[in-house]
């Protein structure tokens, strides 16, 4: 039967061997000037900013590489690791990508953070409206976005 699938997907000429922004991160990573330390912590936030963007119908249009650069800005401004626009230069020099574009689509992937978080801090009243805001801030970091619809 698989082999099967592989003569009907070689005959459509279908590739499945799709680029992610997933494949992009490990390589802008390595060109950064970063702490050692803090790579696996960027590397999580770039992640979880990349599945936030597979739910966002704007983020369609994006080359992978945008996206995953644009991830990886945002999660190093969002740990306030960067010193100011020269990050954003050097990310666009790598990527061979424009800084206007750039900028904008880590701005976009910030307000979609921004708008999940919201979401899930009135979904997480409604259930429980007997929670301080204190005990909701506690779970306003990227890395803890639990719904994440595909």
């Amino acid at each position: 039967l698989q082999e099967w699938e592989l003569v009907v997907l070689g005959k459509l000429k279908w590739n499945l061997a799709a680029v992610t922004p997933h494949d992009f991160i490990e390589h802008i990573l390595r060109k950064l000037p970063l702490p050692k330390d803090k790579l696996l912590l960027i590397r999580k936030h770039a992640q979880t900013f990349i599945a936030l963007c597979a739910t966002d119908f704007n983020f369609a249009m994006y080359p992978p590489s945008m996206i995953a650069t644009g991830s990886v800005g945002a999660a190093i401004c969002g740990l306030q690791l960067d010193d100011g626009d020269s990050l954003t230069d050097l990310l666009a020099k790598i990527t061979n990508t424009d800084v206007d574009c750039l900028k904008a689509c880590q701005e976009q992937i910030e307000a979609v953070l921004v708008n999940s978080l919201r979401q899930v801090r009135q979904q997480q009243q409604q259930s429980n409206p007997s929670k301080t805001m204190d005990e909701l801030d506690q779970a306003s970091t990227p890395t803890d976005v639990r719904d994440i619809n595909l």
